[in-house]
């Protein structure tokens, strides 16, 4: 890049070839609008005219990369996001420099559970999050209207639902605890939807809120919970230990926002080109993810986010939402509404889910992606 101070000393180096008009010679002449022509040959004048329209030039060629030696620097975005399989896109986009293209500094924020992230985007500590939307729309039917959902990074559920060994049939699960991350998570969500599943009621088992799944997994391997519910790579261990999967979401194509973008409205009304690019590089990274020949690359970036080396785990991660997740961060409104109808809560609460969501951007994202081809 070719900043003010450069151009200047190439101006300055161009001038200098300027010859004198000076005894036995030229002369010094300024190179300026007080050069007096009348006072010089005709031969000489027609030099000066010459070598005033070569400067002129250079200027004029070098201008271009004057402009851009003085680009706009990268936006800062702090974005919460938490622990999980379709969360992994976003970590994926952020290592690859896929927000970057789009004039973006995401400087990610790891938080245990969706409710401390909606909180924080509520009193605009941050402007987006990524993150499961259970949350966003419990917030949203007690009083923030202001909050958006604008994709999703998984639109439909993932989980499967595991428990010990000592869980022959599902009414054994009465009495017992279930691990999830964090009350009013997508983990608390789902495992009470898969309760339901079973036959039982939400009363029948204890709901513990662990934290992420690795910890999860830890307590139910150690035998301090009897249950829980699980994403890829967990899954991979479950199925090693040989231990009973009572539902397995993946299986049922049931729509379900999972994780996915978030801010608020008044966000999109002040700075809605960042919204924008945003979801522009949401995209590319999930273009990334899924490309074969980025593999090495997206398993080393899954290592860091779930700090693992454990490359059968991060292959079939990888191999997972490689195939259940869609080429751009889509959510639907029916996805919306099985999320509210399956929570005892929100189903009571007169909730349309499209009230909740803005899709303008997935609309303006599809545009640019069919105009490209």
């Amino acid at each position: 890049m070719i900043g003010l101070a450069s151009l200047h000393q190439r101006h300055s180096q161009v001038a200098a070839f300027i010859p004198s008009f000076g005894k036995g010679g030229l002369g010094r002449i300024c190179f300026s609008q007080s050069i007096k022509f009348r006072s010089i040959p005709l031969c000489q004048r027609a030099l000066i005219a010459k070598l005033s329209f070569a400067i002129f030039a250079v200027i004029h060629i070098l201008s271009p990369a004057l402009l851009l030696g003085q680009s706009k620097p990268l936006k800062e975005v702090r974005v919460p996001y938490a622990l999980g399989g379709s969360t992994s896109f976003f970590w994926v986009a952020h290592r690859s420099g896929s927000f970057e293209k789009h004039g973006l500094k995401v400087l990610p924020i790891f938080m245990r559970g969706g409710r401390e992230a909606v909180q924080a985007l509520i009193s605009r500590d941050v402007s987006m999050l990524q993150q499961g939307s259970s949350g966003v729309i419990l917030a949203w039917a007690q009083g923030a209207k202001d909050l958006a959902v604008i994709g999703a990074t998984g639109n439909k559920l993932d989980y499967v639902f595991v428990s010990s060994s000592a869980i022959k049939k599902p009414a054994d699960l009465k009495g017992k605890r279930v691990a999830i991350s964090q009350l009013g998570a997508s983990t608390d969500f789902i495992a009470r939807l898969a309760v339901r599943q079973l036959g039982l009621t939400e009363k029948d088992v204890a709901l513990i809120a662990l934290g992420a799944q690795g910890e999860r997994w830890a307590a139910l391997a150690g035998g301090h919970v009897d249950a829980s519910v699980f994403q890829p790579p967990i899954t991979v261990r479950a199925r090693k230990a040989g231990l009973p999967v009572w539902v397995d979401f993946s299986k049922t194509d049931y729509e379900y926002v999972v994780a996915g973008p978030v801010t608020t409205r008044s966000f999109i009304k002040t700075d809605r080109e960042t919204v924008m690019n945003f979801m522009r590089g949401l995209a590319d990274g999930m273009d990334f993810y899924r490309d074969e020949k980025n593999k090495d690359a997206v398993i080393k970036y899954l290592g860091e986010f779930y700090k693992s080396n454990n490359t059968e785990e991060l292959e079939e991660t990888r191999r997972v939402y490689s195939q259940v997740s869609p080429g751009l961060p889509v959510v639907t409104v029916k996805s919306m509404e099985n999320m509210i109808a399956s929570d005892k809560l929100l189903s009571t609460m007169n909730i349309n889910g499209a009230d909740v969501m803005d899709l303008s951007f997935l609309r303006q994202l599809e545009e640019e992606r069919k105009n490209k081809k």
